[in-house]
């Protein structure tokens, strides 16, 4: 937006006839009205941006009250005053000029050719214009809003290019951009009344306004409520999504049919702290990512792809989030190995070294063949390997408390069972296989086992 008029600007103009006599240095003042008035004490009557024009008969004779006086009007943020040539003022002593230097308080003379309604009017046309130019961007502020799709909107150019401002919105609580760029500069911040707390980040240099900048406010706050609200909804299913498959509740064929993950695409398991739950999800989000992340074993597990962990690194780098990443994976049956890969790294995620990546000794303990995986069914289940609907019910019962880690309560909800139904289950399934999940050498087999009955499955 184009400045309002400057003392600079008037006595730039010849037919004005006003010239600078001290305070050169506030010459960028802004003169928003010129008032006339020879009160004595005219600070009363005007104020900010305000151009006191007098024929000298308010000013004072004496030398430190003319100085007394100019910083009376300088306090009042008063933006300069002239004084005409009408032979009524009194002589203009050396303090008041020195004074009017100190404070960059412009003290101009102007011509007796020259009325002072023609300054008046001078400004009060570049005032009406500005108006004008206000109420037009307010106009293309609103028609560029509604026309815009939500991935314009959430770029946020279209203001830079609209106002000359470069602007951001920012999730307060994580720390996300919703929209723009942060600026590259110095920051003002303002709060906006969204459903999430965010704030509008503008650089310090940016010149708005004030209309415009309440207008901008709302516009930003219902573009920021709508943004947030998919990415809550987006979030929602992602961590419901990702439950389910750390359950075993969904297919794989679900999860990479293109809308979560692509097939034969590598992708990541990452692994952080518990408060970090919301600052990843949100982030991933926002950026158009997937939002595959949940809470596990009190920690935070997101999934990601190979080709969007350049964008998680700028994340660690805006941020003091440490986490530990697995190694690549192309199958989301291997979603479970991959987890506790991250898990492992995450202890050794450091300030130093932020994302720790998996670099355990890759040993084989699941079955390399099918010949070997048959044998390990056989050896360690047993009878418990017989395909009968109540044999069958026992070892996917088994199966499912290894999955929830020996939860019992959690087992049984996920299967939908009551609890002493599973106690009954898994009384079935010891005995048939000879083995008890409450011995450590048991569930190591029981566990291999288990790995290798999905292999035979899924071959």
């Amino acid at each position: 937006m184009a400045s309002l008029l400057s003392i600079a600007d008037l006595i730039a103009d010849p037919t004005l006839d006003t010239s600078v006599l001290a305070g050169a240095s506030g010459l960028h003042r802004t003169v928003r009205w010129a008032q006339t008035s020879e009160s004595a004490e005219p600070w009363r009557w005007l104020g900010d941006e305000e151009l006191l024009m007098t024929l000298g008969l308010n000013l004072p004779v004496h030398p430190e009250q003319q100085a007394e006086f100019i910083r009376h009007a300088h306090q009042a943020g008063i933006a300069g005053m002239t004084v005409g040539q009408d032979g009524l003022a009194p002589e203009l002593s050396p303090e008041m000029l020195e004074e009017a230097d100190r404070l960059a308080f412009p003290l101009l003379s102007t011509g007796p050719q020259t009325p002072f309604v023609v300054i008046a009017r001078t400004v009060a046309a570049v005032t009406t214009n500005e108006l004008n130019r206000g109420v037009l961007i307010l106009s293309r502020l609103y028609q560029e809003a509604g026309s815009r799709s939500s991935q314009e909107k959430r770029r946020g150019d279209w203001l830079e290019k609209l106002c000359g401002v470069k602007a951001a919105v920012q999730d307060t609580g994580t720390e996300c951009i919703v929209i723009g760029d942060v600026p590259n500069t110095a920051i003002r911040r303002h709060s906006l009344p969204t459903l999430r707390a965010t704030q509008l980040l503008l650089s310090v240099e940016a010149e708005l306004d004030s209309l415009v900048l309440v207008h901008l406010k709302q516009i930003l706050t219902v573009d920021a409520n709508a943004l947030l609200q998919a990415a809550d909804s987006a979030i929602a299913s992602g961590d419901a999504t990702l439950r389910l498959a750390l359950d075993g509740r969904v297919s794989e064929t679900e999860i990479q049919s293109g809308r979560w993950l692509r097939p034969s695409e590598p992708f990541r398991v990452l692994c952080g702290s518990e408060s970090a739950l919301g600052t990843i999800a949100m982030f991933l989000t926002l950026r158009e990512l997937t939002p595959l992340a949940t809470a596990w074993k009190r920690r935070t597990l997101a999934v990601v792809r190979q080709q969007d962990l350049p964008a998680l690194e700028a994340l660690i780098q805006s941020t003091s989030i440490k986490l530990g990443m697995s190694a690549p994976y192309y199958r989301f049956a291997d979603l479970p190995g991959a987890a506790e890969e991250a898990h492992s790294a995450f202890d050794c995620a450091t300030d130093q070294l932020p994302l720790a990546e998996f670099s355990g000794l890759q040993v084989s303990l699941l079955a390399r063949s099918r010949s070997e995986a048959e044998q390990i069914c056989r050896s360690v289940l047993g009878g418990l390997s017989a395909d009968t609907a109540s044999v069958n019910t026992y070892r996917e019962s088994l199966f499912s408390l290894l999955d929830h880690d020996l939860q019992w309560q959690h087992t049984a909800s996920a299967l939908g069972i009551h609890r002493q139904t599973l106690v009954y289950r898994i009384k079935q399934a010891e005995a048939l296989c000879g083995r008890s999940v409450r011995r450590v050498a048991d569930l190591s087999e029981l566990y291999l086992a288990h790995r290798a009955w999905q292999l035979l499955k899924k071959q």
